[in-house]
């Protein structure tokens, strides 16, 4: 049941996808609005009783005042169907960084009580957008209905939208992760309440997968899409529908074969660009180094490249992924430890009292972040600099803070736009240690 038609003025965005605007002085959350739009006709939801804001979704979208210039026609039919996939198919690429820059540089002031614009100097955030824009995604995870009908789950709740029922597919699917995939999932037997994982490979070679699904309540205590290391399956329950079940990805001349459910991100092209972000900001010392919730090891891969001498401990739980690192990195000196990253940080090279402590950390942990026990672990060992790929703007925040009361500052801080069409995005931040 929603409440009546308001119009209001959009103020900024706020993280999760919705813009701001207040109505009589309250706050409103606003879904499919952008900043600075005017006389923008909203319906209300209904309130739950105590709630001190509001929440709207916009009405009339030809009925706005005053448009955003970065406002197009919503691009997905998936969305338009229903489907919680694309949050944002409604703004255009510049339109799209600036909301999400806005959204990380105000979680930092906000959580990380850092002022990023005054902190970073003349050079500011940094910003990168990796192309295309849509049609970028190599990899998704369906729901199986009980009758046996693979689709998306819908806005806001868990009910399959089956997928033949859509006018189109996602518009984040890459075309050779859409094409004639509808009628392939027709021809095969699917079980109900079980997940089907789809990916292609930089081959262009596509694998489908069926998998059980996972309990609700390990989704919520692990990132969800699109990029949780969870979902890694164990072979039981694990059926082979399309291709061989694994897909090749190449990143920086190394390849790996990774199972079609495993862990990769989501863009065919942010592999590469965090890749050599990491090459780009590593030492060249041949010390040690550590790549933490490093699942098949691109970024292991990535320092030894930027330094063939260096000794690396690659750590993450034990799945196909990192079982596909050991294969894909052999001969480079790259030790992967299975294990919660917490409890194994003092078990790895360079970790004990009196040796030499890691020249860098790499550190890209779930949406959850890493917490203030891997923060203190880390910092405990005073690294010269640590390199951290924040999938949440909140929670890279407040990891943020805690590396700053250990005694580290961000000097370089990168929002890059991976998950284009909805309100995702990624934070790429370099802390150097303080002197003294």
């Amino acid at each position: 049941m929603t409440g009546p038609v308001e119009t209001v003025d959009i103020l900024g965005p706020a993280h999760g996808g919705t813009s701001v605007a207040r109505l009589d002085g309250q706050v409103v959350f606003v879904r499919g609005a952008l900043p600075g739009e005017k006389g923008v006709p909203v319906r209300l939801d209904a309130a739950p009783e105590g709630q001190r804001f509001l929440t709207a979704a916009v009405g009339d979208v030809s009925a706005i005042g005053e448009a955003s210039v970065h406002r197009v026609e919503a691009r997905c039919p998936a969305a338009a169907a229903g489907a919680g996939c694309c949050d944002l198919d409604f703004v255009d690429p510049e339109g799209s960084l600036a909301y999400k820059t806005r959204v990380v540089v105000e979680q930092f002031r906000r959580i990380g009580h850092l002022d990023l614009d005054s902190l970073l100097g003349d050079g500011g955030v940094e910003t990168r957008s990796p192309e295309p824009f849509a049609g970028y995604r190599t990899r998704a995870r369906l729901g199986v209905d009980a009758d046996g009908r693979a689709g998306l789950r819908e806005r806001g709740g868990t009910a399959i939208i089956p997928l033949q029922g859509l006018p189109g597919p996602c518009a984040q699917w890459d075309p050779a992760l859409a094409d004639g995939l509808v009628d392939d999932l027709a021809g095969w037997s699917l079980t109900p309440g079980a997940e089907v994982c789809v990916a292609v490979g930089d081959d262009g070679v596509r694998s489908v997968v069926e998998v059980p699904a996972q309990p609700r309540q390990r989704r919520r205590r692990h990132r969800t899409a699109p990029r949780s290391r969870a979902r890694d399956h164990s072979p039981a329950g694990r059926r082979v529908l399309g291709g061989s079940g694994e897909v090749v990805r190449t990143v920086a001349g190394v390849s790996w074969r990774v199972p079609a459910e495993s862990f990769w991100q989501a863009h065919r092209g942010a592999a590469d660009l965090y890749s050599a972000w990491v090459t780009g900001n590593s030492p060249s010392d041949g010390g040690t180094a550590w790549d933490l919730y490093g699942g098949a090891g691109v970024f292991a891969a990535a320092l030894t490249q930027a330094d063939p001498g260096i000794s690396v401990d690659c750590v993450d739980i034990a799945s196909p992924a990192t079982a596909a690192g050991e294969a894909a990195l052999r001969g480079r000196d790259v030790r992967f430890v299975t294990g919660d990253v917490a409890g194994s940080v003092r078990s790895l090279r360079g970790a004990a009292p009196g040796s030499t402590p890691p020249s860098v950390v790499v550190l890209d942990p779930p949406r959850t972040g890493a917490g203030q026990k891997v923060v203190d672990a880390v910092a405990d060992r005073a690294p010269a600099s640590v390199l951290h790929v924040g999938c949440d703007p909140a929670t890279a925040a407040r990891d943020a803070a805690a590396f700053v009361r250990h005694g580290y500052t961000p000097d370089s801080v990168t929002v890059v736009d991976a998950f284009g069409l909805t309100h995702h995005v990624e934070v790429l931040v370099r802390y150097v240690r303080r002197p003294g």
